[in-house]
């Protein structure tokens, strides 16, 4: 996994983070770089990863080589650059500024990128491959992992950021998925719903009930909102108001106690969504009978 973090880099400039050694990350290789002023050229083997390189600091002159052609471009704070997962590179460089060249490098692993490009699209798309681009939205991304990796934050900050990041790269550079066409028979969706029901005591994420129904919290979302019309987080605040309205009925039980029991992290938190959900209190509710 993450053959990059081999690679030996050692004659065009000084690794200064790398977080599977410094943070133990697994599911996102992160790596920081202070860059000579000039390499000549350097040539880097191909890796399973989509490669993303952000300039922090200092400026120079890049150049790519495609295809026997030489293609160049300004390198500053802010610039990123995209490699392909499989593309070999051969590049060159010079500073153009008196500042340190200081790089962020973020290795997507490929098995990630794969799986949301086959979540958003029914067909393969091409792989995001340039030289230079703004993307302030990435931009800070990058920043965040580099410093959540410095401070040696746990994996699952990385996991998450590296799902994001994928989709955001993705749906940036090949374009918006076709909507769909909602398919209110959907399994899935039942499944999901079913898990809602028998569980509405706990304190469910949406991370739980997407992983019932086998799909990623991203796309969990589209699918589910595409059959019901409403977000699953809606959807489940209406199956504990449903369930409060029965307790209410049977009038056995206190407010509060009906409130832990579907639920509701406390007697307000059922109070606000039923009077939303029902348009009256929960005491007013049970009051009418």
């Amino acid at each position: 996994m993450f053959e990059a973090r081999q690679v030996d880099r050692s004659a065009y400039g000084r690794r200064t983070l790398c977080s599977w050694t410094d943070a133990g990350w697994r599911s996102l290789l992160v790596q920081q770089y202070d860059d000579f002023p000039v390499v000549d050229e350097v040539s880097l083997p191909p890796v399973d990863d989509q490669v993303i390189v952000l300039v922090t600091s200092g400026q120079s002159i890049i150049e790519s080589d495609s295809a026997g052609r030489w293609h160049s471009a300004r390198y500053g704070r802010g610039q990123i650059g995209m490699t392909a997962p499989g593309r070999p590179t051969r590049l060159r460089w010079r500073s153009i500024s008196d500042e340190q060249i200081r790089t962020t490098h973020v290795h997507l692993p490929g098995r990630l990128m794969k799986r949301v490009a086959a979540e958003l699209w029914d067909r393969e798309r091409p792989w995001p491959d340039f030289l230079s681009d703004r993307d302030p939205v990435l931009e800070q991304m990058v920043r965040a992992v580099a410093a959540a990796a410095a401070e040696c934050g746990p994996d699952m900050y990385a996991e998450t950021a590296a799902e994001f990041m994928a989709v955001h790269t993705l749906m940036r550079n090949c374009g918006w998925p076709s909507p769909t066409a909602p398919r209110n028979e959907d399994a899935r969706v039942r499944k999901a719903v079913d898990f809602m029901r028998e569980n509405l005591h706990l304190r469910l994420s949406l991370a739980d009930i997407a992983r019932e129904a086998g799909l990623s919290a991203f796309h969990f979302v589209r699918v589910f909102k595409a059959a019901t019309g409403e977000t699953p987080h809606r959807h489940l605040t209406g199956l504990r108001v449903d369930a409060a309205r029965r307790h209410l009925v049977k009038g056995e039980l206190p407010i509060g106690e009906i409130a832990y029991l579907c639920g509701f992290a406390s007697p307000a938190h059922l109070s606000t969504a039923f009077t939303r959900h029902v348009g009256m209190s929960p005491s007013a509710y049970r009051g009418r009978g």
